[in-house]
């Protein structure tokens, strides 16, 4: 009766006393292979060949993990004591102030793509608030914007919906060399084309802007109706500005470096015959009232 009793209260037990003498047993085994001594006297020679090579095989494998105790320093070696040192934070040197990257007002300037046609209306002050009105009626919805006028007069009330550029000087000749400084100035880099006329010219903007799509923006161009000078030493033509004329970007171009020259050298009271005098002295061309229509960009 107490066998069954004690039987039945040890059979739960089991497991686990079987287990931990099993673990007490391997552990035993375990600690009894590594500290056996590994000397090759006892036993076949080459047993004793092949537990060395086992042996230098398991040193080499745990030859990376070293006990933190294991890792020398420089200071241990040399017998010099580790002092601390302080590494001041240095602020780095304030550069000035980042340089402004100039950026074109316009896409298309930067791209370098201009407009064709560029119109400059020549007026004054008697004629600004009538003929001028007129000629920015017929001329502005046309041109979107790609017109202006042209006076010498400052402080005069300038009439709604109009861009006026006043020079400070009513001499024909003057104004003319002012409207021709102030393009290359502000709008050669942006038109191929430039139209000049007086404020008593009617133009027809439809036909002057099919003109200038069919023409090679390359030429050195310089049409209008021609006018012969006056004196037989004078060669070529000028364009008369009655009838307005049309300069191409590159003959503006070509005509920069002598402008000024052209302003004090050439006698004209006459502002399209000294404009006409100008270009054929230092570009070497007339006034045509033809050309070619021909395309080659």
């Amino acid at each position: 009766m107490r066998l069954s009793m004690l039987v039945a209260l040890v059979r739960p037990m089991g497991p686990v006393i079987v287990g931990i003498s099993l673990g007490f047993t391997l552990s035993l085994l375990s600690v009894t292979w590594v500290d056996e001594p590994c000397d090759g006297g006892g036993g076949d020679g080459a047993l004793g060949a092949t537990e060395g090579m086992l042996m230098m095989a398991q040193a080499g494998s745990l030859k990376g993990a070293r006990k933190p105790n294991s890792i020398s320093t420089g200071t241990a070696e040399h017998g010099e004591d580790f002092e601390p040192r302080i590494v001041p934070y240095n602020k780095p040197a304030q550069q000035g102030p980042p340089k402004k990257v100039f950026r074109a007002k316009y896409a298309s300037t930067e791209l370098g793509i201009r407009e064709r046609l560029f119109v400059a209306v020549l007026t004054s002050k008697n004629t600004l608030s009538t003929l001028a009105v007129a000629a920015n009626r017929t001329l502005n919805h046309h041109l979107e914007g790609r017109l202006i006028f042209f006076t010498g007069t400052r402080n005069r009330k300038v009439p709604h919906g109009m861009f006026v550029v006043a020079h400070g000087d009513e001499r024909p000749v003057l104004n003319m060399f002012q409207t021709v400084h102030y393009l290359l100035e502000h709008h050669v880099t942006e038109y191929d084309w430039f139209y000049l006329v007086q404020d008593d010219t009617y133009t027809q903007p439809d036909r002057l802007k099919m003109l200038v799509d069919h023409l090679s923006m390359g030429h050195q161009l310089y049409m209008g109706r021609p006018e012969e000078f006056i004196g037989a030493e004078a060669r070529g033509r000028y364009c008369r500005g009655e009838s307005g004329f049309l300069l191409s970007r590159a003959l503006l171009l070509k005509l920069q470096p002598f402008l000024e020259q052209c302003r004090m050298d050439i006698v004209s009271i006459r502002p399209d015959e000294w404009l006409g005098r100008c270009i054929i002295d230092h570009a070497g061309i007339s006034c045509v009232e033809e050309h070619e229509v021909r395309r080659t960009d």
